[in-house]
């Protein structure tokens, strides 16, 4: 593998798998170049930088060790999105004639995640009841009501970011090697590509997933969906 593709808190990374999906939390599992005898510069729960490079085109992201440890003579961390508090259980919540934005808010902050407000969110609510629900749960009753044009997930400065989906053409598509797959269908797979995010426009085709596999053959697998804008 080249050095520098990928490194979490300041760690290169040797193996792994970095999957982002158009709605949710992204998360990698990954192997560090540490050896045995060394520590981490980080531990469970502390916030860290994770760089994706390749051929001075870079991606940056804003994520959260979830745990870190020894595994078969191994360093690996699990990391994922945001602060990585999507999973906090929220207390029941009323709303009467408030707005999306504000539900999608409140929800984030109570988590202890940073909300971003899209575009559309300015719908009224004329009754809303949030149950107990883990914070991710009362994000997909929100988008599920909304509509299917609306997505939630958490962008690479961190931010958890909720709106309609207006998806934009990936700017370096013509720099792609399709050779190998067909772009008709839903599965697609390059040679890595640092900046290619779920939301994105591939020839006509709205990016569902992208997940970035680490090791001897570094690369970009794109799950591909419809679109009609």
């Amino acid at each position: 593998m080249e050095t520098g593709v990928m490194s979490v808190g300041g760690l290169d990374v040797v193996g792994g798998v970095f999957t982002v999906p158009r709605l949710g939390v992204p998360t990698a599992m990954l192997r560090l170049a540490l050896a045995p005898n060394e520590v981490p510069r980080f531990s469970a729960g502390d916030a860290v930088p994770v760089v994706l490079e390749l051929d001075d085109v870079q991606s940056r992201w804003t994520m959260t060790c979830v745990r870190i440890g020894r595994d078969i003579g191994a360093w690996r961390a699990a990391v994922v999105g945001g602060a990585g508090r999507t999973a906090r259980a929220l207390e029941p919540k009323y709303y009467q004639e408030a707005t999306a934005a504000l539900v999608f808010s409140d929800a984030c902050r109570e988590a202890g995640e940073t909300p971003q407000v899209g575009d559309g969110l300015d719908v009224q609510l004329v009754r809303w009841t949030r149950p107990r629900m883990a914070c991710w749960e009362a994000l997909e009753a929100l988008r599920r009501w909304l509509g299917p044009r609306y997505a939630w997930r958490v962008l690479p400065s961190g931010e958890l970011w909720m709106g309609l989906e207006q998806p934009k053409a990936y700017p370096r598509e013509n720099d792609l090697d399709w050779s190998e797959d067909d772009p008709a269908t839903a599965r697609v797979e390059f040679r890595l590509t640092p900046d290619l995010l779920p939301g994105h426009l591939l020839s006509g085709s709205l990016v569902e997933e992208v997940r970035h596999v680490l090791g001897p053959r570094p690369r970009t697998e794109v799950v591909l969906g419809p679109w009609s804008g």
